[in-house]
């Protein structure tokens, strides 16, 4: 309840202290990230500012499911210049997959596993629009529980090795997923995925505390990585213009609204930053980048139950892995 008050709190001076401190970062090496979602809103943000930041020094690979929307984005990234060394030119490109889909998911994690030395930065925002009830895919996942959580636990579960090589190596790092910090509620350990009792609220603040006690639990396996989950606050996106009315109602909200571009400077504040307290750990982040309080909702039996139902559930149903 606390955050949802507190979105009525402008973001937009918080957007210009972290641009101010997003302009230092200058990396050694050329930065890798993984944008899952990245073909639109503030995913496509997140992207746009790694390239501008570098120079186009960086290999970015976007993941959706529109083509066409990837190409333009990339087509307007900053490129580095000719004769630049291959390993600091730019290196653009986008994988199609379906968020809703686990066996996509792992085969995509697969390739990405054998082809890349390491992983820098893992944004995460993808999402479905809808407010139709329990939609089964056909693993048994509602397809918005799909997007907000399972596939985006299982990005992160299978590439996160590369992204603690890269942070050993003494190099930035981070991971960040884009949804609803500080708005989870109690979960029923018996009713994991809401097979049997499903809501749309429920759908939504369990996928909360499910994300929360799943970055607990990666946080403590990945120590030297830090797992981000942001509130972004009330951002104008296509995905809010394109409603009939919107031109007329979001001049209304236009003092507590902001803009993609600002709402990414806010997350990369925090995986770009120097101090030691953002470098690791588990965050939960208000659309200011404050810390939020830990969630009294991810107990020990939690933060087990959820992990390990989480890789049942994105494994093919397969319990060997679960540890």
């Amino acid at each position: 309840m606390f955050e949802w008050l507190s979105a009525f709190r402008p973001a937009r001076a918080a957007a210009k202290l972290a641009q101010a401190s997003n302009e230092q970062y200058h990396p050694v090496t050329r930065p890798v990230g993984l944008f899952l979602g990245g073909t639109s809103g503030i995913g496509q943000a997140m992207a746009q500012q790694l390239a501008q930041q570098t120079n186009g020094r960086a290999q970015i690979i976007i993941l959706g499911r529109n083509q066409a929307a990837a190409d333009q984005i990339i087509s307007s990234f900053p490129k580095t210049p000719a004769g630049t060394p291959p390993n600091d030119e730019s290196k653009y490109s986008f994988i199609k997959v379906d968020a809703t889909s686990m066996a996509q998911i792992r085969e995509v994690t697969s390739k990405l596993s054998k082809e890349l030395d390491k992983v820098n930065f893992i944004v995460v925002s993808p999402g479905v629009l809808t407010m139709n009830g329990r939609d089964e895919t056909s693993e048994g996942i509602d397809r918005k529980m799909a997007c907000n959580f399972y596939a985006r636990f299982r990005f992160i579960y299978d590439l996160v090795p590369l992204v603690q090589k890269a942070a050993e190596s003494g190099e930035q790092t981070g991971v960040m997923s884009v949804f609803a910090a500080g708005n989870g509620s109690a979960v029923d350990l018996d009713d994991l995925g809401l097979a049997k009792g499903f809501t749309l609220k429920k759908a939504h603040d369990h996928v909360v505390t499910y994300k929360d006690a799943a970055f607990e639990e990666f946080a403590t396996r990945f120590p030297k990585v830090s797992f981000n989950h942001i509130f972004p606050g009330i951002v104008i996106t296509q995905a809010i213009t394109k409603y009939t009315g919107a031109r007329f109602i979001l001049p209304l909200f236009s003092p507590i609204t902001i803009t993609a571009d600002q709402c990414a400077q806010v997350m990369w504040w925090r995986m770009w930053s120097q101090e030691s307290q953002w470098r690791t750990g588990s965050h939960q982040l208000s659309h200011h980048g404050e810390e939020l309080p830990h969630s009294k909702f991810v107990t020990p039996e939690v933060k087990k139950a959820v992990w390990e139902h989480a890789i049942k559930m994105t494994s093919g149903h397969s319990s060997a892995e679960i540890s």
